[in-house]
């Protein structure tokens, strides 16, 4: 049974309190963001690594490139262990003129 199924269980079963169910699928989204930009930090170095042959130019590009997927792999990390994935936009009155 994974951990999300037992925290479901634990709380539609009882037996697990709140507080430490939300603590664990805290835990977890946090692994599982860990996981994800561990992933992408090692797709990058195979795509973006330096090459022997390569000139400056190309390694100038190959390196704002990796710059930039690295960027992502830290906001994965930001993202999952804050629980907010996006923003979530002002919502209005669509019955409203301003």
């Amino acid at each position: 049974m994974s951990a999300y199924s037992r925290a479901y269980q634990g709380l539609v079963k009882g037996g697990m309190p709140t507080t430490e169910a939300a603590n664990l699928l805290g835990q977890l989204r946090s692994e599982t963001g860990a996981e994800l930009s561990a992933g992408v930090l090692a797709r990058a170095t195979e795509m973006y690594g330096q090459k022997p042959t390569d000139s400056n130019a190309v390694k100038r590009r190959r390196t704002a490139r990796f710059g930039a997927v690295r960027d992502v792999a830290e906001w994965l990390i930001t993202a999952t262990t804050n629980g907010r994935l996006t923003t979530t936009p002002q919502q209005r009155d669509h019955r409203s003129n301003t």
